[in-house]
């Protein structure tokens, strides 16, 4: 799976996920799974996101979406990463000091 369909499988199932969490009321057995499913869904969609360098602008703009689709959701090796391939790609592949 590449970077960017991986970004848009993360954020389709961000809105799911989101779509999914009832407010103040008692979810069903039923909601409890499909919320279940759609937070695994994301979390795989997410780590594909994060595994392996960005290898061209779509890329490095696919994962700054993502992101800022959820700052939280970043630790700080996914941080560290953005980081080096913002100055990666947009450094010509040179690392700037």
């Amino acid at each position: 799976m590449s970077i960017q369909s991986a970004v848009q499988a993360a954020l389709t199932c961000n809105r799911r996920v989101t779509r999914a969490i009832p407010s103040r009321r008692q979810t069903t057995p039923a909601e409890e799974d499909v919320m279940d499913i759609a937070i695994s869904r994301w979390r795989r969609a997410w780590d594909a996101a994060w595994s392996g360098p960005a290898r061209s602008q779509r890329d490095l703009i696919a994962r700054a979406r993502l992101a800022m689709s959820d700052p939280d959701g970043m630790d700080a090796a996914e941080g560290e990463r953005l980081a080096r391939d913002v100055l990666a790609v947009l450094g010509g592949g040179r690392i700037a000091r």
